[in-house]
C-alpha cells in the first residue's frame, strides 16, 4: 500500500534560490498565456476602451524609458494636456514648451506610440528634428524602450533601425530630419517636432511649412516640444507670438517661464540649484535652459571683478627655471595681431609665466621669423610641454619648430573646439583656478571679449571688431591644452624656495626625472 504523502502547501514547489523562483513564475505566465482565448486577450489588452482613453493607455501600458521596469506616472501638467487635447476637443497643433529635464521627450513618445497602436489604419507618424540624431537618439529610442518593455506591445509591432511598423494597422512611425530632401509625398497623420528652436535657418523654415497634415484623417495632429531659443524671430518665436491670443479650437499653447518654467514633481529647487553653481552655467545659459525665458546671444565673457581676484602679486613675468610650461599661439597676419601666451601648471591651478604680441601693421605684414626665433627663446628658458595654435595661419611655422625640437599640436577655430576652450578659460577663471601676474594687456583682452551663444554652447568672439582679444585666444588655447594633459610619469615637478632672509618673492622651478623618489632633492626643493 503506497504511503500517505500528507498535505503540502503550494508555496513549497518554489525553489527557495531567487532567481529560480522568478524563473519558475515566469514559465507559469507563459504557460497560462497560451491557453488564454481571443476574448481574454482583449481584456489584457482593451484596444477599445484605450482608443477612447489615452490616459489609461499609458499608465496602463507604458513603462519609463529609462533602466527601470516602472509605469508611468503622469505628472499633473500631464493630465491638463491630455484631458484637453485627447478627448472631446482634439487641436491639429500642440505647443509645448517648459524648462530642460521636465519629460518634454518622454510626453512626446507616449503620445506617439498611442497613434501608432490605437490610432487609425495605414497612418504615418513623423518624428522630425534639426539632425536625424537627435530625434533618433531621444524621441525614437524612447518609443523602441517602452515598446520592448511590454510583451503585449511589443508583439503588435515590427521595429527596424529608423522606422517601427504596427503588424495590424500597418501605421508607421518614422524619424525624419529637417535635411530630408523633401517631404512631398508624405501623408503624415501626426508630426512630433522636437526642439524646435533649432529650426532657425530659412531652409528650416521652409521644410516646416512644407511639412503639412494630411486630409482626411480623424485628429490629425502637430506635436511642438521645446525650450525657447537665443534670438527673438523664427518659428518659435511667431509660435510664442501667436499664443498670446490664447488656445482655441486648433491650437493649444502650453508655456511656462520663470518661477512655473518646472512643473514636473522631479525637477526639484535643489537640481535647480546644483546646475545654476555648474562651473562653465552663465546666467543667460541657465534662464534660457531651467527657467524657459528667450536671451540676448550676446553676453560679455568676464568682468573686471573677475580678472582682479585671479591676480596674484607674488607671481613675475618670465621667471625661467626650465618650468614645464604650456603655450598658446594665435597668429594674425594683417589686420590681427598675433598673440602667444606662455603658462605653467601648479597641482589643479594654473599660472600665467608670459605673454608678448607681434603687431603686423608695423611692418605691413607678419614677420614669422621673429615670432620662430621668441618661441624658441622661450624653449631654452622653459620646458615646453606643447605649442597649441591653429594651422590656419600658421602652419609652417608649427612644422620649423618641430624640426627645432618644439612639440607643436594642431588646435583649429572650429565651433566645437571653441566652445570647448571657451568654457574651459571661463571655468578656470569663475573658480580662481588661475592666477594671472599684473599685465594690462592681459586684462584688456579678456574684456574684450564676449559671449556667443549657439545651440551647442557658447564661445568667446569680440565686442567689436576694432578690440583685440588674440591673448585671449592663445590663453583659452594653452589652458585648455594644459587642463587636458598631465605630466609623463617621467617628471617630477618641484618649487625652488627661496631663503627666509632672500629679497622679493622670486620663485625658482624645476623638473627632474623620475617620481618614484628615487632623486635625492636639496631642502631648498619640495615636490609639488
Amino acid at each position: 500500500m503506497a504511503k500517505s504523502r500528507g498535505f503540502r502547501r503550494a508555496e513549497s514547489y518554489l525553489s527557495k534560490n531567487k532567481e529560480k523562483r522568478e524563473a519558475q513564475l515566469r514559465n507559469l505566465v507563459q504557460y497560462r498565456n497560451r491557453s488564454i482565448t481571443l476574448e481574454d486577450k482583449s481584456k489584457l489588452f482593451p484596444l477599445k476602451e484605450y482608443r477612447k482613453d489615452i490616459i489609461s493607455f499609458i499608465e496602463n501600458e507604458i513603462y519609463l524609458p529609462d533602466k527601470r521596469k516602472k509605469l508611468i506616472q503622469l505628472e499633473t501638467w500631464e493630465l491638463e494636456i491630455l484631458r484637453d487635447c485627447f478627448y472631446q476637443d482634439r487641436p491639429s497643433l500642440i505647443l509645448l514648451s517648459l524648462g530642460k529635464k521636465n519629460g518634454k521627450s518622454v510626453f512626446s513618445s507616449f503620445c506617439l506610440l498611442w497613434y501608432l497602436f490605437c490610432g487609425e489604419e495605414y497612418n504615418e507618424l513623423y518624428i522630425c528634428s534639426n539632425s536625424l540624431d537627435q530625434s533618433s537618439f531621444i524621441i525614437f529610442k524612447n518609443c523602441k524602450s517602452m515598446i520592448l518593455k511590454n510583451p503585449e506591445l511589443e508583439k503588435r509591432v515590427k521595429i527596424y533601425a529608423d522606422h517601427i511598423e504596427n503588424r495590424e494597422t500597418k501605421t508607421i512611425l518614422r524619424c525624419l530630419p529637417a535635411s530630408f530632401r523633401s517631404t512631398s509625398g508624405l501623408k503624415p497623420g501626426v508630426i512630433c517636432l522636437d526642439e524646435i528652436k533649432n529650426f532657425d535657418t530659412s531652409s528650416l523654415e521652409y521644410f516646416f511649412e512644407e511639412l503639412q497634415l494630411a486630409p482626411g484623417l480623424d485628429s490629425p495632429l502637430i506635436l511642438i516640444t521645446s525650450t525657447v531659443g537665443r534670438q527673438q524671430q523664427g518659428i518659435l518665436w511667431d509660435l510664442f507670438e501667436r499664443s498670446k491670443q490664447g488656445n482655441d479650437k486648433d491650437n493649444f499653447f502650453f508655456i511656462r517661464q520663470g518661477a512655473l518654467a518646472n512643473p514636473s514633481s522631479f525637477v526639484t529647487g535643489e537640481y535647480l540649484i546644483s546646475q545654476q553653481r555648474k562651473p562653465t552655467m552663465r546666467k543667460n545659459t541657465f534662464d534660457m535652459l531651467h527657467k524657459n525665458l528667450w536671451i540676448t546671444e550676446e553676453e560679455s565673457y568676464i568682468t573686471n571683478e573677475d580678472y582682479l581676484l585671479c591676480l596674484d602679486y607674488g607671481l613675475i613675468k618670465n621667471p625661467g627655471g626650465n618650468l614645464p610650461v604650456y603655450i598658446g599661439l594665435d597668429v594674425g597676419t594683417k589686420d590681427d595681431l598675433t598673440g602667444i601666451v606662455t603658462i605653467g601648471k601648479e597641482g589643479e591651478s594654473l599660472f600665467l609665466v608670459d605673454s608678448k604680441t607681434f603687431d603686423p601693421k608695423v611692418t605691413g605684414t607678419l614677420i614669422f621669423d621673429e615670432v620662430k626665433n621668441y618661441i624658441l627663446t622661450l624653449s631654452r628658458s622653459y620646458n615646453i610641454l606643447s605649442l597649441v595654435y591653429d594651422p590656419y595661419q600658421a602652419l609652417s611655422l608649427a612644422q620649423s619648430l618641430e624640426k627645432e625640437g618644439v612639440k607643436t599640436k594642431e588646435m583649429t577655430q572650429s565651433q566645437g573646439n571653441c566652445i570647448l576652450f571657451s568654457q574651459n578659460l571661463y571655468s578656470l577663471i569663475k573658480n580662481r583656478k588661475i592666477r594671472f601676474y599684473p599685465d594690462e594687456e592681459i586684462r584688456q583682452n579678456l574684456l574684450n571679449c564676449q559671449t556667443l551663444t549657439s545651440s551647442r554652447g557658447e564661445r568667446i568672439t569680440k565686442k567689436r571688431a576694432d578690440l583685440k582679444i588674440d591673448l585671449a585666444v592663445a590663453l583659452a588655447f594653452a589652458s585648455f591644452e594644459a587642463v587636458s594633459n598631465k605630466l609623463s610619469g617621467s617628471e617630477t615637478r618641484v618649487r625652488w624656495l627661496e631663503d627666509d632672509d632672500s629679497e622679493g618673492d622670486s620663485r625658482g622651478w624645476q623638473t627632474v626625472g623620475g617620481n618614484n623618489g628615487s632623486n635625492s632633492l636639496p631642502e631648498r626643493y619640495h615636490q609639488i
